[in-house]
């Protein structure tokens, strides 16, 4: 679940510095969400073509657009299916006037626009190309996020700044021994400093509604979105929808794949109304397991194992558990990580448990243990018992291609491209950073669930209904989402705080 908040913002246009999902606490906002009205939906307007011609190695798609019965607008597919040069009508009517080539426009004489979607998996936006969608883009990357696979985190490293405080504007402050104000860390905007970056946010009261009536926020935002990219007349803008997160939180699979498509025509309708002169990227914050998930009590437990749940440390016994959103990820304070991990791996909804000790982190899965740490440009892995992470396989080939030194060290990007399709993506450097940078404030404790479990509020659950998807844990569902963009092709695939980088070099033609 999306975790942050910005100031109220003037409907539909216009920067915006972020907004907050419905948060256990302001979900009763919802019950005054419905005063805003139904909103200001800019309806996508593209059609689809009127006739399709195909000739030798090309596709000819000539569309409608004016309505008035005859073509005004045509496309031209090469042989993979790209979407390459684009044609209005010329000084005959019905007949195509001179191809713009797509590919020939300078990245840097036209405008780029960015839109970060909140939890969109890659295999289904790789499918949807496969079927023929997206082909204004160059083929999808895959993009592995941060761990936890959680909005503030990943956004903060696609955008730059500032980290987050913690995973979660709910957190344990240690040095007042208390939880902190979670809706007031989230009103601030502390845990997420990532939307001064963006020029589109929708504003506070439309995410109250993200995870009630997601298609009226979904709208709202494609109309926000088509104003300010309307306004832009050079140079980025980068926007950001938080209604696809209660979207594929509620329907799951099919609720993604149809506001694909929506999003796949607002391209579309962007590149006709620019007359081709425009370049445009898509990409994600971290993937969706497209799983059914049913809340389970970390609390009851913790109590069931002799601990004591509450807000605050003052004995070895006591855990304090951090219950915001509805993920497959949970973040604890306690000051017997070891003990307290023996205790949730006994449950067959938790996967792995990762906690800090001396240089290392632990990793331990419930017949297994390991240690990671840090060497340089690599890393270590050490399994004392079975192996959690499932590496074995993998560091031996990497070992045998000479990517393993003899004292062990794996090289970071050697076993980033072994692992980006392993059931853990980028294991250990994720692992790592999730206590080493990516949040000013990590937890003692985090825990990765299977799917099928999610962890939260259980106010939350109860508003909502279901949760048809959602997101989190380490494995590749929740963690792989995908890069599509005009500026050129991409790596095969890439981590978030590394996408920048790629477009920037695409867009000066480096």
């Amino acid at each position: 679940m999306p975790n942050h908040m910005n100031p109220p913002n003037r409907e539909c246009t216009g920067r915006i510095a972020g907004a907050p999902v419905a948060t256990p606490a302001k979900i009763l906002l919802i019950l005054a969400a419905a005063a805003l009205g139904p909103g200001c939906a800019g309806p996508v307007r593209f059609k689809p073509p009127a006739e399709v011609r195909r000739t030798d190695g090309e596709t000819v798609l000539a569309f409608d657009m004016d309505g008035r019965g005859g073509p005004d607008y045509w496309q031209y597919q090469d042989a993979s299916g790209r979407k390459r040069a684009i044609a209005f009508s010329g000084p005959e009517p019905g007949r195509p006037g001179d191809r713009i080539g797509l590919d020939d426009i300078p990245a840097g004489q036209v405008p780029h626009f960015l839109i970060a979607l909140d939890g969109v998996p890659f295999d289904l936006v790789e499918q949807l190309y496969r079927e023929g969608h997206f082909r204004l883009f160059h083929p999808p990357g895959r993009v592995i996020c941060c761990f936890p696979s959680m909005t503030d985190l990943a956004l903060s490293q696609l955008f730059g700044g500032p980290a987050p405080v913690a995973n979660e504007a709910l957190y344990f402050d240690r040095v007042a021994n208390r939880m902190s104000r979670g809706n007031e860390v989230y009103l601030s905007g502390a845990n997420s400093p990532w939307v001064r970056r963006v020029q589109y946010r929708c504003s506070t009261w439309w995410d109250a509604r993200a995870y009630l009536d997601p298609q009226s926020v979904f709208d709202h935002e494609l109309a926000g979105m088509s104003e300010v990219f309307r306004r832009t007349a050079a140079g980025q803008a980068f926007a950001y929808s938080v209604g696809t997160a209660g979207l594929g939180t509620r329907g799951g699979r099919e609720a993604i794949r149809r506001y694909l498509l929506t999003i796949d025509r607002m391209c579309e309708q962007i590149v006709h109304e620019r007359r081709g002169r425009v370049k445009l990227t898509l990409t994600a914050d971290h993937g969706h397991n497209l799983t059914p998930c049913r809340l389970i009590s970390i609390e009851d437990l913790l109590t069931r194992g002799g601990y004591r749940v509450g807000k605050s440390l003052r004995g070895d016994r006591d855990v304090v558990v951090v219950a915001y959103g509805l993920i497959t990820v949970a973040s604890l304070y306690t000051r017997d990580p070891d003990g307290v991990s023996t205790c949730l791996l006994a449950s067959d909804d938790v996967d792995l448990a990762f906690y800090p000790a001396g240089e290392g982190i632990v990793v331990r899965s419930r017949g297994g243990r390991a240690l990671v740490r840090k060497d340089h440009d690599g890393w270590i892995y050490q399994a004392s018992r079975g192996d959690p992470l499932q590496l074995a396989d993998v560091i031996d080939r990497l070992r045998a291609a000479g990517k393993v030194s003899p004292a062990g060290r794996i090289d970071d990007a050697a076993l980033f491209c072994a692992t980006v399709d392993h059931v853990y993506p980028d294991p250990l450097a994720r692992v790592w950073e999730a206590f080493h940078g990516i949040v000013q404030q990590p937890p003692d404790l985090i825990l990765s669930l299977r799917d099928g479990a999610c962890h939260g509020s259980r106010f939350f659950h109860a508003m909502i209904g279901q949760v048809a998807s959602t997101h989190g844990s380490l494995n590749r569902a929740n963690s792989t989402t995908f890069l599509l963009t005009m500026l050129g092709g991409v790596p095969p695939a890439a981590r978030t705080r590394d996408v920048m980088a790629i477009l920037e070099r695409l867009r000066s033609g480096g």
